[in-house]
Order: C-alpha cells, then sequence, then structure tokens
C-alpha cells in the first residue's frame, strides 16, 4: 500500500525546539539534572528597571509607539502584487527602547477593500520564524476578493524576506539544520556572525512594527489571522493591543506560555489525535493507542538515542518531538499511524526517513526562509 509522504513545510511549521540551542547546558532538547549548591550573595538592585526592559505591556507599548516616529515610503510592487496593492517601506526603530537611535526598513504590501470603503483590516502572520510572508502572498491575496469590505495589510517582519533576511553563515552554509549540542554550538557562532543587532529581533518588536505601520497607514482596527508561529504573533499582538484586535483566527495554535524544550509535545497529543482519528478512520486501536505508542518511543529515545543514517546527528526526544508534530500534519494520517506502531515495536525506518527529512531540509533562499533569525527570534523570545 502506498503513502503519501510529504517533506515537512517549513514555512507553515510549528516554532521547533530552538531554546535548547541558547543555553549551554542542553545537548539533546532536554535540560539537565541540577545539583543545589550555596552561591554567594548577590547585591539586589535598589530600583526596578523600565517596565520596557523587562516585560512589555500594553501601557508600555502605548508609551513606545508615541514616543517614535515611524516614516513610510511608497515603492514599486514589481510582479510582486498586483494592482491596486500598495508596496512601501516603513523605517522604525531598530531598538524600540531607543525611538531616536538607529532605525530598519520593515516591508509591507496594503491590498485595499474592493468596496473602497473599509470597515476592518485583516492582518495575517506567518509561520516560522523566519519565513516570509510576502513569499506567499499568492496565496493570502485571494482572500480579499471574500473580505470587500476589509483591507489587508501583509508585512514580512523584520529580519524576514524583504524586510532585510538576517543571514549567518554557519546557518546559511549549513547542508543538514544541527540537534543538539552542534545546534548550541552554531547559534553560538551565528549569534557572534551577527553581532550585537541581534538583539534586535523578537516577536514584540515585530508586532510593534506591524502595528505602528497601520497607524501610519490610518487603517481600521485590525483581525489577525495566524498560522503556527503566527498565532503566537497574533496572542502577542491581542495580549499588547487589547483595545485595538477586533479579533483573531489561529490556524495551528501554541500556547503563548509554551514549553520551550518540547517535551509536552508527546505527552500532549492526544486531543490532536483523537480529532484526526475519528475523521479519517485511520486508527484501528483508537487514538488513545497511538498516543501511548507515541510516550513509549519518546521514553525509550530519552534513555537512549538512536544514530540517523547518513548524517552526523541523533534522533533523541527532542528532534522526536519535532518528528511528530511535523509528521502528524504533513503524512497521511494512515502512515503516520503505522509508523507510530511499527516504531514502538522497535522499527524505526519510517520515523529515521522523517527525522531525516527535517535534518536535510530543502534548501531555500533566505529570502524565503531565514534560520538565523528564526534562532534570534527563538533565543530572545
Amino acid at each position: 500500500m502506498q503513502h503519501r509522504r510529504n517533506i515537512p513545510r517549513v514555512l507553515v511549521g510549528a516554532l521547533t525546539i530552538a531554546l535548547a540551542a541558547c543555553t549551554s547546558d542542553a545537548v539533546d532538547g532536554t535540560p539537565r539534572s541540577t545539583t543545589t549548591t550555596t552561591a554567594p550573595a548577590v547585591p539586589v538592585p535598589t530600583t526596578e528597571p523600565e517596565p520596557e526592559q523587562t516585560m512589555a505591556t500594553p501601557e508600555s507599548s502605548e508609551r513606545l509607539l508615541g514616543g517614535a516616529e515611524v516614516a513610510l515610503a511608497t515603492i514599486a510592487c514589481d510582479k510582486l502584487a498586483a494592482a491596486p496593492a500598495i508596496c512601501g517601506t516603513a523605517s522604525v526603530p531598530a531598538d524600540w527602547t531607543r525611538p531616536n537611535a538607529a532605525t530598519i526598513d520593515v516591508f509591507y504590501v496594503l491590498i485595499p477593500a474592493a468596496s473602497g470603503a473599509p470597515t476592518g483590516t485583516v492582518v495575517p502572520f506567518m509561520g516560522g520564524p523566519g519565513g516570509s510572508i510576502t513569499a506567499q502572498i499568492g496565496r493570502l491575496a485571494p482572500l480579499s476578493d471574500g473580505l470587500p469590505n476589509s483591507d489587508m495589510l501583509i508585512v514580512d517582519v523584520r529580519g524576514a524576506g524583504r524586510s532585510g533576511a538576517l543571514t549567518c553563515a554557519v546557518l546559511g552554509d549549513a547542508s543538514e539544520r544541527p540537534v543538539g549540542s552542534r545546534q548550541v554550538d552554531d547559534t553560538a557562532r551565528c549569534a557572534e556572525q551577527i553581532g550585537a543587532r541581534r538583539n534586535h529581533y523578537t516577536t514584540v518588536a515585530s508586532v510593534l512594527d506591524i502595528e505602528s505601520i497601520r497607524r501610519e497607514l490610518g487603517l481600521e482596527r485590525p483581525s489577525l489571522v495566524g498560522f503556527s508561529y503566527g498565532t503566537f504573533m497574533a496572542q502577542t499582538y491581542t495580549t499588547l493591543f487589547p483595545d485595538d484586535v477586533r479579533g483573531a483566527v489561529l490556524d495551528g495554535a501554541f500556547p503563548i506560555e509554551q514549553n520551550g524544550w518540547g517535551t509536552d509535545i508527546p505527552t500532549g497529543i492526544e486531543p490532536v489525535l483523537e480529532l484526526r482519528c475519528e475523521r479519517t478512520g485511520a486508527c484501528p486501536n483508537g487514538a488513545a493507542s497511538v498516543a501511548a505508542s507515541i510516550r513509549t518511543i519518546a521514553a525509550s529515545l530519552a534513555e537512549t538515542p538512536v544514530v540517523l543514517p547518513g548524517v552526523e546527528q541523533e534522533l533523541t526526544q527532542g528532534m522526536f518531538a519535532n518528528v511528530i508534530q511535523f509528521s502528524i500534519q504533513d503524512s497521511a494520517m494512515e502512515f503516520f499511524v503505522e509508523m507510530v506502531a511499527a516504531a514502538a515495536r522497535g522499527d524505526l525506518r519510517h520515523l529515521e526517513e522523517a527525522a531525516l527529512a527535517l535534518v536535510v531540509p530543502v534548501p531555500l533562499e533566505p529570502t524565503v526562509y531565514s534560520p538565523a533569525l528564526f534562532n534570534a527570534i527563538a533565543c530572545n523570545d
């Protein structure tokens, strides 16, 4: 029996386990155990830092927007979008807490409401982080046909696509996507290659960019559409501007207070399995059986990772979490169920194939997907 097997889609994929690369004591996507010791006393600051230096709030976000000058410039759309679309760049603070310092340019496309009398604005967000949303504009623009009374504002977030795609040689030239200790080392080298400006790339900064562009254009209150990581952006946007956002549609959502290590994926997937099994009829022994197999595999890989053929990488518990979240959306359900059942029995052939599709991805130009931006946002957030 033949099954459809798709390479995981990096542009709409969920936020993968990157926080492991942002700490030096993790080697496989799982935090090491620690031993409690008595540390020397550290002086406690006598004054609290400003809110924008610690955590963004609706109040601090409004203060930052009010203290910055954002300049818009209209540019030619070329063949990116058809008339009457308007393309432009916005000069925004590189560091929103320093509005009078350096600036960066953020690219946007405005598709005016077909009715000519907009009552709202649709703002979509792409997955990743690191994916260019203007690279997917052919899929998004047709939505405006069904929303004749809404403008659509499409923005490549800072560091993505036409907004100065962020690059670093160690990741851009890599033939494999690093995991484990290699991911830690490569992320550190990437940070060094980017330099201090790596600190400017955060979800909050991107949200401030987009809201400032919307206000400068005089557009109506936004309704948000988020895909994968874009759902995190939509939740952040709503948190920072609760009185402005009219509503949000989240496709492939993950919690705004997520488990950065991804260990909750194998243990929290059962509700998704129940829906997929019910809708496809592809689980002869039920969703609970598939979930049990996933937990068995995760526990086994946590104890003994498996060396993947042909690459210098291991299939760890952390990588398995990635494989599961991508495979369940990119494979036929029948194949997914058989892959998991076989792996639980010790036959890892299909699971290794799925893992290799993650480790050896299809090469993409940085203007389509930026691994450097992925790492910068994951570490900063």
